[in-house]
Protein backbone atom coordinates (compact mmCIF):
# COMPACT_ATOMS: atom_id res chain seq x y z
CA UNK A 1 0.00 0.00 0.00
CA UNK A 2 1.08 3.80 -0.57
CA UNK A 3 1.62 6.00 1.97
CA UNK A 4 -0.42 8.67 1.30
CA UNK A 5 1.66 12.27 0.62
CA UNK A 6 -0.17 15.74 0.90
CA UNK A 7 0.10 17.62 -2.37
CA UNK A 8 3.41 20.21 -2.46
CA UNK A 9 3.49 23.46 -5.11
CA UNK A 10 6.84 23.58 -7.31
CA UNK A 11 7.99 26.34 -9.58
CA UNK A 12 10.71 25.68 -12.22
CA UNK A 13 14.03 28.20 -12.07
CA UNK A 14 16.98 28.09 -14.25
CA UNK A 15 19.46 25.02 -13.72
CA UNK A 16 22.15 26.72 -12.22
CA UNK A 17 25.97 25.13 -12.24
CA UNK A 18 25.92 25.73 -8.55
CA UNK A 19 22.77 23.37 -8.35
CA UNK A 20 24.47 20.34 -10.11
CA UNK A 21 25.62 18.73 -6.39
CA UNK A 22 22.10 18.12 -5.78
CA UNK A 23 20.73 17.35 -8.81
CA UNK A 24 23.69 14.81 -9.02
CA UNK A 25 22.17 12.88 -6.11
CA UNK A 26 18.81 13.00 -7.13
CA UNK A 27 20.14 11.61 -11.12
CA UNK A 28 21.89 9.13 -9.57
CA UNK A 29 18.73 7.96 -7.07
CA UNK A 30 16.91 8.23 -9.92
CA UNK A 31 18.04 6.28 -13.11
CA UNK A 32 20.24 2.77 -13.88
CA UNK A 33 21.86 4.73 -16.45
CA UNK A 34 22.58 8.47 -14.89
CA UNK A 35 24.04 11.53 -16.75
CA UNK A 36 27.46 12.29 -15.63
CA UNK A 37 28.43 15.57 -14.35
CA UNK A 38 30.56 16.74 -17.67
CA UNK A 39 27.24 15.71 -19.75
CA UNK A 40 24.40 18.31 -17.41
CA UNK A 41 27.65 21.12 -17.72
CA UNK A 42 27.34 20.63 -21.42
CA UNK A 43 23.79 20.62 -21.74
CA UNK A 44 23.83 24.17 -19.68
CA UNK A 45 26.13 25.61 -22.43
CA UNK A 46 24.23 24.33 -25.07
CA UNK A 47 22.07 27.39 -27.27
CA UNK A 48 19.17 25.15 -27.65
CA UNK A 49 18.74 22.93 -24.13
CA UNK A 50 16.72 24.60 -21.11
CA UNK A 51 17.48 22.96 -18.02
CA UNK A 52 15.14 23.61 -14.78
CA UNK A 53 15.00 22.55 -11.18
CA UNK A 54 11.80 22.41 -9.28
CA UNK A 55 12.04 24.45 -6.01
CA UNK A 56 9.18 23.07 -3.40
CA UNK A 57 7.20 26.20 -1.95
CA UNK A 58 7.31 24.35 1.22
CA UNK A 59 11.38 24.77 1.39
CA UNK A 60 12.83 26.99 -1.74
CA UNK A 61 15.95 26.50 -1.08
CA UNK A 62 15.68 22.64 -2.07
CA UNK A 63 15.27 20.59 -5.22
CA UNK A 64 12.25 19.00 -6.02
CA UNK A 65 13.57 17.21 -9.11
CA UNK A 66 14.28 19.18 -12.34
CA UNK A 67 13.39 18.56 -16.04
CA UNK A 68 15.45 19.65 -18.93
CA UNK A 69 14.44 19.78 -23.00
CA UNK A 70 16.24 20.91 -26.25
CA UNK A 71 14.71 22.63 -29.01
CA UNK A 72 14.17 21.46 -32.40
CA UNK A 73 12.87 24.36 -34.87
CA UNK A 74 9.60 24.50 -33.55
CA UNK A 75 9.78 21.04 -31.18
CA UNK A 76 10.27 20.18 -27.38
CA UNK A 77 12.18 17.37 -26.76
CA UNK A 78 12.06 16.40 -23.32
CA UNK A 79 15.43 14.58 -22.15
CA UNK A 80 15.14 14.38 -18.64
CA UNK A 81 12.66 14.30 -16.10
CA UNK A 82 13.28 13.14 -12.41
CA UNK A 83 11.98 14.22 -9.00
CA UNK A 84 13.76 12.85 -5.71
CA UNK A 85 12.55 9.65 -4.49
CA UNK A 86 12.10 11.17 -0.79
CA UNK A 87 9.56 13.85 -2.79
CA UNK A 88 7.73 11.43 -5.05
CA UNK A 89 3.91 10.84 -5.48
CA UNK A 90 3.22 14.42 -4.32
CA UNK A 91 2.53 16.15 -8.16
CA UNK A 92 5.93 17.39 -8.78
CA UNK A 93 6.32 15.67 -11.74
CA UNK A 94 3.05 16.80 -13.44
CA UNK A 95 3.90 20.41 -12.51
CA UNK A 96 7.40 20.15 -13.84
CA UNK A 97 6.13 19.10 -17.36
CA UNK A 98 3.30 21.22 -17.48
CA UNK A 99 5.78 24.32 -16.63
CA UNK A 100 8.46 23.05 -18.65
CA UNK A 101 5.56 22.91 -21.80
CA UNK A 102 4.31 26.34 -20.91
CA UNK A 103 8.28 27.55 -20.83
CA UNK A 104 8.83 25.64 -24.27
CA UNK A 105 5.35 27.18 -26.06
CA UNK A 106 6.86 31.00 -25.13
CA UNK A 107 10.42 29.49 -26.65
CA UNK A 108 8.21 28.96 -30.13
CA UNK A 109 7.24 25.26 -29.73
CA UNK A 110 4.48 24.09 -31.34
CA UNK A 111 4.84 20.28 -30.39
CA UNK A 112 6.59 18.22 -28.10
CA UNK A 113 7.98 14.65 -27.47
CA UNK A 114 9.69 12.37 -25.39
CA UNK A 115 11.13 8.44 -25.18
CA UNK A 116 10.32 6.43 -22.16
CA UNK A 117 11.18 3.26 -21.06
CA UNK A 118 8.41 0.59 -22.37
CA UNK A 119 8.13 -0.97 -18.66
CA UNK A 120 7.72 2.42 -17.08
CA UNK A 121 3.63 2.65 -17.08
CA UNK A 122 3.76 5.31 -14.37
CA UNK A 123 5.27 7.68 -16.51
CA UNK A 124 3.86 6.85 -19.35
CA UNK A 125 0.03 8.05 -17.63
CA UNK A 126 1.72 11.20 -16.89
CA UNK A 127 3.04 12.09 -20.00
CA UNK A 128 -0.86 10.67 -21.52
CA UNK A 129 -2.81 13.11 -18.77
CA UNK A 130 -0.65 15.75 -20.46
CA UNK A 131 -1.66 15.08 -23.79
CA UNK A 132 1.30 12.99 -25.33
CA UNK A 133 0.73 9.48 -27.62
CA UNK A 134 2.35 6.87 -28.28
CA UNK A 135 3.49 7.21 -32.21
CA UNK A 136 6.27 4.21 -31.72
CA UNK A 137 8.85 2.62 -30.10
CA UNK A 138 12.87 2.33 -30.70
CA UNK A 139 13.44 -0.69 -29.61
CA UNK A 140 17.03 -1.20 -27.16
CA UNK A 141 17.28 1.91 -26.80
CA UNK A 142 17.86 1.78 -23.27
CA UNK A 143 20.51 0.02 -21.86
CA UNK A 144 20.92 -1.39 -17.65
CA UNK A 145 18.36 -2.85 -18.25
CA UNK A 146 18.50 -3.21 -22.15
CA UNK A 147 14.54 -2.20 -23.12
CA UNK A 148 12.81 -0.71 -25.79
CA UNK A 149 11.62 3.09 -25.64
CA UNK A 150 8.33 4.35 -26.77
CA UNK A 151 8.10 7.64 -28.24
CA UNK A 152 5.57 10.03 -27.30
CA UNK A 153 4.17 13.08 -28.82
CA UNK A 154 2.21 15.99 -28.25
CA UNK A 155 0.51 18.09 -31.36
CA UNK A 156 0.14 20.52 -30.92
CA UNK A 157 1.94 21.54 -27.82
Amino acid sequence: MRRAVLPVTVHLEPMRVADLDDVLIIEHRSFTTPWSLALFRSELKHEGSHLFVARPDDLPTAIAGYVGYRVVVDEMHIVIVAVDPVRRRQGIAAQMIAQAMAHAREQGCTRATLEVRASNVEAQNLYFRHGFAPVGTRPGYYMRPKEDALILWRDPL
